[in-house]
């Protein structure tokens, strides 16, 4: 009986790992720089990093990076909404 519980988990495991991506996701993952399969801890991380980069606090006030500071967060939104975080 154990063995087939442990069976079951493993591929209840697999399943979620193989599960389809969206193109929304991949999307989101990509501007993030992220492959599909990351994880919700290195979404964030990934996310983290982006916005320290891309601040304009972080820039001498410059704003040029403001756009792409949208897209970041844009794209760390949709990725929490769908399970990410």
């Amino acid at each position: 009986q154990k063995g087939r519980v442990e069976a079951i988990a493993a591929n209840d495991e697999r399943a979620e790992q193989q599960r389809p991506v969206r193109n929304a996701e991949r999307k989101a993952l990509d501007s993030l720089g992220l492959e599909p399969g990351a994880t919700p801890q290195e979404v964030k991380k990934r996310f983290k990093e982006l916005v320290k980069r891309h601040h304009p606090d972080a820039n001498g006030g410059d704003r040029s990076t403001e756009d792409r500071l949208v897209e970041i967060n844009q794209s760390y939104n949709y990725l929490k909404s769908a399970g990410f975080g």
